[in-house]
């Protein structure tokens, strides 16, 4: 093998390894009983798939260059975008423009959700094994999710 060749063999088994190491993330979302609520899975190109218990397409999401994701349902029609500011204040708006509500994270992590009038909706904080809670604006327990 001369030098040439042993470059360019090198160089497609570091791509064909790197290629293993990207994998789709999935979600998995159950209720406060533990029950299962659905599945978002994330392929390597961004795409979203949210399903629900039963495995049902329920819509998709996809983030554009400039940051701005769109959500679709399960028959392509527009839903709803999202834009996040310098800040990482998430501004949600409907199908036509009108704003829903925003989202917002501590310095600590902890999630809150408000409506479109600034009403707190609910927080979500994750422990360190990587479990979310979710809480309503009351504080009372709503669900959690795991990442794996």
């Amino acid at each position: 093998m001369n030098k040439t060749t042993k470059i360019l063999a090198t160089a497609i088994a570091c791509l064909a390894l790197a290629g293993t190491c990207l994998a789709d993330t999935k979600t998995t979302y159950r209720d406060a009983q533990g029950r299962l609520q659905g599945t978002k899975t994330t392929t390597t190109s961004g795409k979203t798939t949210y399903r629900d218990s039963m495995g049902r397409l329920q819509g998709t999401t996809t983030t554009d260059s400039s940051g701005k994701t769109t959500w679709r349902d399960s028959m392509g029609r527009l839903q709803g975008t999202a834009t996040t500011d310098k800040n990482g204040k998430t501004t949600y708006r409907d199908s036509m423009g009108r704003l829903q509500g925003t989202v917002t994270t501590d310095k600590n992590g902890k999630t809150t959700w408000r409506d479109s009038m600034g009403r707190l909706q609910g927080t979500a904080t994750t422990d360190k094994s990587g479990k979310t809670t979710y809480r309503d604006a009351q504080g009372r327990l709503q669900g959690t999710k795991t990442t794996k």
